[in-house]
């Protein structure tokens, strides 16, 4: 009995705490609760149940993030903070700025950025990566029809302050833009911050940053 009152409670303050702006419990929370609750008759695992709700939240961001690619109004950020709000305490993660996770090929599936939904907006690009090696960072638009493409490079350190379990702190160094026939130029770009990793998984990232943008990947490899 203590076991499911546990579990209960773990769900249940995901619930509350994600549902201030609403005032009402997210359905997937306590559908998965429910669910597992009388799903057995020899009493519930609080693992499964963190399990099940991370897929299901998963999912849902991911649904979100496809039919959203590109675009940021207030309203699909209202929806796409909601989720968020639920699945990071179920963060799987520990560390996330030191985690070996991160230091790999990510490809944006939805972010806030104006700047990198201004080509995805007007077609100009399709597929947007960054990859994180080491102590650099590299973002690239490759343009649609491949000719050529825009990108940008710079180093990145884990920020030694509080945040620094999960802070990555950013400088970039240089730009390229690779106009196809027409010639590549290169010039030095103007920019630097932080992103906090508040989710990460073998397949999944999600960022906020200096800027109070988000941004949303999925794992390249």
């Amino acid at each position: 009995m203590h076991v499911r009152l546990f579990v209960f409670i773990h769900v249940l303050s995901i619930a509350t705490s994600s549902s201030i702006s609403t005032n009402k419990a997210p359905a997937s929370a306590w559908k998965i609760f429910v669910d597992t609750l009388f799903s057995s008759s020899s009493g519930v695992d609080a693992a499964l149940v963190t399990s099940k709700l991370r897929v299901d939240l998963k999912r849902r961001l991911w649904e979100e993030c496809r039919v959203s690619i590109g675009r940021n109004t207030p309203e699909i950020r209202r929806r796409v903070e909601s989720i968020i709000d639920e699945l990071a305490p179920l963060n799987p993660t520990p560390k996330t700025a030191r985690s070996s996770l991160l230091r790999r090929g990510w490809a944006l599936e939805w972010t806030t950025e104006r700047e990198i939904n201004f080509f995805l907006e007007w077609g100009i690009g399709k597929l947007i990566t960054q990859t994180l090696d080491g102590d650099t960072l590299a973002n690239y638009i490759p343009f649609v029809g491949g000719s050529g493409g825009f990108g940008v490079m710079g180093r990145i350190s884990v920020d030694k302050g509080m945040e620094g379990s999960m802070r990555t702190t950013f400088k970039f160094e240089r730009a390229n833009l690779d106009l196809g026939r027409w010639g590549e130029y290169s010039f030095p770009p103007v920019g630097e911050g932080w992103f906090d990793t508040i989710y990460l998984d073998d397949d999944m990232r999600i960022d906020t940053n200096s800027r109070n943008d988000i941004l949303i990947c999925s794992a390249l490899d």
